[in-house]
């Protein structure tokens, strides 16, 4: 009955509910959709959003950020390594200049990036619901259970 929300078919991302994931995600679309050049290397992409991705922590590279996020980028083996490209942006131009992305797309693009966090926060809202749910109905039959071996013991029931 519940398969779809507990199953291990269901093959949905928690990706948005880290922490700062959602900022982190805007910040890259926007660079990315809005830069000169239409992918970026690590190193480049330290420099212009100054420093790491919140949500990895200290250590956590943009890269890693846009592999857990390919509905929105791709990485690939560029010149100099790694590099991470807007997947709208690429598909806009053939070369590493292509034209920048008009600010109502970016504006679709952040919409969309919020509403897959929203869907990812109703689901967990929904679980720990459900889950509540579930304990809530299981704890009475465990005190009668309990309660009537105890009573067994004492002599009160045959």
């Amino acid at each position: 009955m519940f398969r779809w929300l507990f199953g291990p078919s269901r093959n949905q991302s928690n990706e948005y509910l880290n922490p700062g994931r959602l900022e982190d995600v805007i910040a890259l679309i926007q660079v990315l959709g809005l830069d000169e050049y239409t992918s970026r290397s690590e190193n480049a992409l330290k420099t212009v959003l100054c420093g790491t991705p919140h949500s990895l922590g200290n250590f956590g590279e943009w890269i890693e950020l846009a592999k857990k996020h390919p509905e929105f980028f791709r990485v690939y083996n560029g010149r100099n390594g790694p590099s991470v490209t807007l997947i709208a942006r690429y598909l806009t131009g053939a070369n590493e200049n292509g034209p920048i992305l008009s600010h109502q797309y970016i504006h679709g693009l952040v919409e969309a990036a919020i509403r897959i966090h929203q869907g990812q926060l109703q689901r967990r809202q929904i679980l720990n619901i459900a889950w509540t749910g579930a304990v809530i109905a299981f704890i009475p039959g465990v005190v009668n259970n309990g309660l009537a071996v105890l009573l067994r013991q004492l002599g009160y029931l045959p």
